[in-house]
Formats: C-alpha cells, sequence, structure tokens
C-alpha cells in the first residue's frame, strides 16, 4: 500500500512525502489535521504474525515513554490490511548520513551526543521491565537544529521479565554495530546497547564503520583502537571504549550509568591535561656565528 501525497488516513493525518522504506514497510511525513503540526507515519505491509507482533510491541513500548531524546508515539491503528503508527516527526538527518558527507566529528561534539544517548539508554534500561533498545546505529540517531540527537526506530527492541530470561520482539541485527551475542539465540541485555553505542561512537569519531564483531571472535578481523584509527581522540577516551567494545559482555561496564562516568571522568582529565600543558611558542632561530678568519704565517 503506497501513499500517495495528500492521502488522508484516518480522517486525519494527511499525507506529504515518503521519508523512507524497508522491506516490511516505510515511514511517511504527515500533517495531523487535528493538532495542526507534523508528524511522522510508519506503515507495515506484511501483516504476518511475527512482523504484526513486532510492529504493535514496538508502539506499546513508545507509548509509555517520555525521555527528551526518544520520540513520542502519539496514535496506532489499522487500516485496510496495513498496521499505522503515527509518532513526533524529527527534523534533521541521521548521522550516520553526516558521517558519509563530513567524515568524522570532533570528540568534543561526540560526547556531547554521547550523554544524550547515553541517557535516553540508561533511561530505558531502568524501566519496569527493562527496555533494550539492540539497534543503536548513527543510522537510528537523528540530529535536530538544536544539536540534539533523538534515537529511534524501535523495530528489534527487546522487553525483558523480572528475570530478564525472557524477551518479546524480533531477532535482528546490524553489523558492525551489534555485539556477538546479538547473533543466533544469545541472551542480550543493557551490555548490549552498551556495546552498539560504542561502536556508534567510534564511527563518529573515526569516520570508519567497525568491524563485525561475529568475525572478530571468529579471528577473521583485527579491531583497530579509536585512538589509532584517529590520533585526535585522547588515549583515555579510547581505553574506555574498548572496554565497551569487549566481545565477552562480562568485561563490559556493568551499567550503562558506569560507562557514561567512565566516559565523563577521562574527558575531564583530557580538560586538566590540555589546561596544565604550556603553549607551544614559535621556535627563536639564532643566526650562525660569523666564520673565523686565522691569521696568516
Amino acid at each position: 500500500m503506497d501513499l500517495n501525497p495528500a492521502t488522508i488516513l484516518r480522517g486525519r493525518y494527511r499525507i506529504t512525502r515518503l521519508l523512507g522504506q524497508g522491506g516490511m514497510g516505510a515511514v511517511y511525513l504527515a500533517y495531523d489535521l487535528a493538532l495542526e503540526h507534523e508528524v511522522a507515519v510508519k506503515i507495515n505491509h506484511s501483516i504476518n504474525t511475527d512482523s504484526a507482533a513486532q510492529f504493535i510491541n514496538e508502539a506499546r513500548l513508545l507509548a509509555g515513554l517520555r525521555h527528551p531524546n526518544l520520540p513520542r508515539v502519539i496514535d496506532y491503528f489499522l487500516e485496510g490490511s496495513s498496521q499505522f503508527l503515527v509518532m513526533d516527526y524529527i527534523p534533521g538527518e541521521d548521522l550516520k548520513s553526516l558521517v558519509e558527507q563530513r567524515g568524522a566529528f570532533a570528540p568534543e561534539q561526540v560526547l556531547q551526543w554521547a550523554e544524550q544517548l547515553g541517557s535516553a539508554l540508561s533511561y530505558l534500561h531502568r524501566q519496569d521491565p527493562p527496555v533494550y533498545h539492540r539497534d543503536v546505529k548513527p543510522a537510528n540517531l537523528k540530529l535536530t537544529p538544536e544539536n540534539e540527537i533523538i534515537l529511534v526506530d524501535f523495530g528489534i527492541a527487546k522487553v525483558a521479565d523480572a528475570s530478564q530470561a525472557t524477551a518479546a520482539g524480533a531477532l535482528g541485527y546490524s553489523p558492525g554495530y551489534a555485539p556477538p551475542e546479538q547473533y543466533g539465540t544469545g541472551h542480550t541485555g543493557s551490555y548490549s546497547d552498551q556495546y552498539s553505542m560504542a561502536a556508534t561512537l567510534y564511527n563518529l569519531l573515526t569516520g570508519q564503520k567497525p568491524v563485525d564483531a561475529l568475525q572478530r571472535v571468529l579471528g577473521q578481523v583485527e579491531h583497530t583502537p579509536v585512538h589509532v584509527a584517529n590520533p585526535g581522540v585522547s588515549p583515555r577516551i579510547s581505553m574506555v571504549l574498548e572496554r565497551a567494545l569487549e566481545i565477552r559482555p562480562e568485561d563490559r561496564f556493568a551499567t550503562m550509568d558506569d560507562f557514561l562516568r567512565a566516559l565523563s571522568n577521562a574527558n575531564s582529565n583530557d580538560e586538566v591535561t590540555r589546561r596544565s600543558t604550556p603553549q607551544a611558542t614559535q621556535p627563536v632561530y639564532y643566526p650562525p656565528p660569523p666564520p673565523i678568519t686565522l691569521p696568516g704565517p
């Protein structure tokens, strides 16, 4: 079901244009005639048991969340053979596109975004039951005109029960950003989002896509530390990211908050070092001494 501009859904949402599409559906920009503002309308074309459950799971997850770096769900409905999810429209480009256009970003900027992203993920992990996004990557981070990032696309998010042993939601992963445990039937948790966030920061700091985690496990590729890939990143920051990118979940930070504190402390120490390091001065050059003339015999 392709939606043409000016199509009105549910007597309320007037389609403006297509924003993006994938195998199972698409996202449109629309105008909410009731509240008179722009919204994003996500449509699921594939109404089979798994995809329908995944879609309604995303709607229910987002409906109860309130955080400045997460989108809000406004409406959910069925029309014909399709499901529709109406969300906040987030203006701006995604960080994947910006990295492809501009290359790596300055560490100071990336660390500001890391605070925002980490705050959103920590909020998700504190829910009862906890929510794990499981698809953190630059393509799912929208940068607003106010220089704030919004974490979008909860299509493969997972909800843990009280024991964190069962999950709802679809299986899936993004190579380069998914941790090893997300392949196959491994257990995922807050430590999985931590790995994906660190991989995302790696891309933003280096302009390079991180190597695939499964290939790392199999010894097929070698991971290059951030400060080696980009000498402009301090070894302190690099060391924190390396721990969050460990293959084994137990070798990463215990919580997202611990990861954020480590990043903040590393950045603070870098600032102290920068302030205490004397400014380089221009070298002073002295003319060579005149040649010595020896007296004759």
